[in-house]
């Protein structure tokens, strides 16, 4: 079963008040409440692409898969890559235990990456 999942992405930028964010970006606030829970049974082409817009992900980004059954749950399925995982890495715990030089050089390598990308 495909999930949307836009709570780890709320919390990779930093997006402290969902609601009000995806308000302020133009959704009402009825889907925008139904968004940020997840209570999505359908989703408009335009909000997905909106959605890309503004939290600059890709579409694969917004949904998390769940394997329905056994059967479902074999590694060459194609909905693997996006599979809802458990053991989700949390970078503010990682970071928070690297010196500050360190921190330096990986500010560095984001903002290199970063500046690639755009």
């Amino acid at each position: 079963m495909l999930d949307l999942n836009l709570k780890r992405i709320f919390k990779a930028r930093a997006i402290e008040q969902p609601y009000k964010f995806l308000v302020q970006n133009g959704f009402v606030p009825f889907t925008a409440h139904k968004y940020k829970n997840g209570k999505v049974e359908h989703m408009r082409l335009d909000h997905m692409e909106k959605l890309c817009i503004i939290l600059n992900c890709t579409p694969n980004e917004l949904f998390e898969w769940v394997p329905n059954d056994l059967l479902d749950d074999r590694a060459d399925h194609p909905l693997q890559k996006i599979r809802l995982r458990e053991n989700r890495i949390e970078i503010n715990k990682l970071l928070s235990k690297v010196s500050l030089d360190k921190l330096e050089e990986i500010e560095k390598l984001i903002a290199e990456k970063a500046t690639e990308q755009a």
